[in-house]
């Protein structure tokens, strides 16, 4: 006999000033199950689960929670079991893990906090989920996996039946991966309910029961995690067949547009590295968590200072001391982190399109926010970028969208060599796979060459050339492109047969 759902939704709708972005959703959760929530930027995941979770209201629609119809708040939501865990988690740095744990939920004795009794219970719930950390340690202190960890607990703490988790895994390793993995088999052994969004579909696949599948604010799918692969969700998501997810490959030039040998960092995060890169060609870097890709990708650039080493660009030896001087040679970086290092969130669409190429809007000593607007314009139809208007703020549109806009200005720079590190991190299938058409129509028609950091194996063997492995700050190995398998790129990584 099939149990009753903990948490379910009726003919939920949503409006925001009058554009309705969620349509009629019919939602179930059950105890002891896994959902994998999924759609693409945009497609209402976020805002079904808000709704769910207490902070926003539906426009029209009913909740019930143990079938009873329900109107919640945050605060009731958690008060029922219903807890979310956001993707930019909600810790304080500066307290220990067992404040942490039960902010908001203090343990007292009489008018004082009972430390002893908090301390020794945030021990146990760390202890449960196989956490071996002090609860009395600093939360500064921790790993981003530890951290996630710790909101996990503050949720078991708060008697969670329902854990919402939105991109849990966006900055985890490989291994913190499968810990988290443990950790949610673990819980749902318990009794609870998890719902699961992410964008990568493998993972999905994995750790789902079940799958929810949205496509601009409509549940197109729900249904058990049998005979799906990445393709048909993909293809759901989307609304069309995906016959190809990597374009074609292009062959490289046989020139060397750039040379690095011996190259040191001062930190030590790099050591004795040395690689080129031929021209119009995708090489990539991979590497764990800690094996200096990105650090060597940011001494390139003149971010991280160099020890000793040789850099040769174009046939020319070349010290480069800053971003500007690599500009000026026609080096650019898209960073991991394109909120903190890629856009200007204050900034309208548009103008972090020219951010780096103003100069050429510039007409006697003034901005010329008519050539800016035609640049762009020019982007938004080769891109595809979707705006309501050049004038938006870059941080409302999507994160694909927000990628494609950066993708622009390094573009719009004319820079020969473009280094892409995590290109496609945080973005849906649909803009992925646009990601990987413009990169290869820059190689092709406009000769350049990409170095592309990822921690996505489909991706390093799908879009690349050769690729370049790391490991402990050094290059352990360069794969040919007859060579690019997952097993092959993991045993250089790790040192371990797979």
């Amino acid at each position: 006999m099939r149990s009753e759902p903990i948490l379910k939704g009726i003919g939920i709708c949503k409006d925001f000033s009058g554009v309705r972005v969620l349509h009629n959703i019919d939602i179930e959760i059950f105890p002891k199950k896994v959902y994998g929530l999924v759609g693409e930027n945009g497609a209402g995941k976020s805002t079904l689960m808000k709704i769910l979770s207490g902070f926003l209201q539906p426009t029209e629609g009913r909740i019930f929670v143990d079938g009873n119809e329900e109107k919640l708040s945050p605060l009731k939501a958690r008060d029922k079991g219903i807890i979310l865990v956001p993707q930019e988690l909600n810790l304080v740095d500066t307290l220990h893990v067992y404040e942490n744990i039960f902010l908001g939920e203090e343990i007292t004795k009489g008018v004082f906090l009972d430390k002893r009794k908090m301390v020794s219970a945030a021990n146990e719930t760390l202890k449960e989920i196989g956490l071996d950390i002090s609860s009395e340690e600093l939360v500064q202190n921790l790993s981003p996996a530890q951290k996630q960890m710790i909101e996990i607990a503050k949720a078991l703490v708060k008697k969670a039946r329902v854990l919402i988790f939105d991109e849990p895994t966006s900055s985890l390793t490989d291994e913190e991966v499968e810990r988290l993995f443990e950790v949610i088999k673990k819980l749902k052994e318990n009794g609870l309910s998890i719902i699961f969004i992410s964008h990568r579909l493998k993972e999905v696949l994995r750790i789902a029961d079940e799958l929810i599948v949205l496509r601009d604010g409509k549940k197109v799918f729900q249904g058990p995690n049998i005979d799906l692969s990445e393709k048909s969700v993909a293809e759901m998501m989307v609304g069309r067949t995906l016959e190809k997810m990597f374009p074609t490959k292009s062959s490289p030039g046989t020139g060397k547009i750039l040379e690095v040998k011996g190259l040191s960092t001062k930190d030590g995060s790099v050591k004795n590295a040395s690689f080129n890169v031929f021209e119009g060609e995708i090489v990539g870097f991979y590497g764990l968590v800690g094996s200096g890709r990105t650090e060597l990708m940011e001494a390139l650039i003149g971010l991280r200072e160099i020890r000793n080493g040789e850099i040769v660009f174009q046939g020319r030896k070349v010290r480069i001391e800053s971003p500007d001087v690599a500009k000026r040679l026609g080096i650019v970086y898209l960073p991991e982190d394109r909120k903190t290092g890629g856009i200007i969130p204050t900034f309208e669409a548009f103008k972090n399109t020219t951010l780096m190429s103003l100069k050429k809007h510039i007409n006697k000593g003034l901005i010329n926010a008519k050539s800016e607007l035609s640049t762009f314009g020019r982007y938004i139809e080769e891109f595809d970028i979707r705006v309501r208007s050049p004038f938006q703020l870059i941080t409302t549109l999507s994160g694909g969208n927000q990628q494609k806009v950066v993708i622009s200005k390094l573009v719009e720079t004319k820079a020969k060599i473009l280094i892409f590190d995590e290109p496609t991190k945080g973005v849906d299938v649909n803009a992925k796979h646009q990601i990987y058409e413009i990169m290869r129509r820059l190689v092709e028609r406009d000769g350049v060459s990409i170095i592309m950091v990822s921690s996505e194996l489909p991706e390093i063997i799908g879009m690349c050339n050769r690729c370049y492995v790391m490991r402990s700050g050094e290059i352990v190995a360069c794969l040919e492109e007859k060579d690019l398998t997952e097993n092959n790129i993991i045993y250089h990584a790790t040192g371990v047969s797979v």
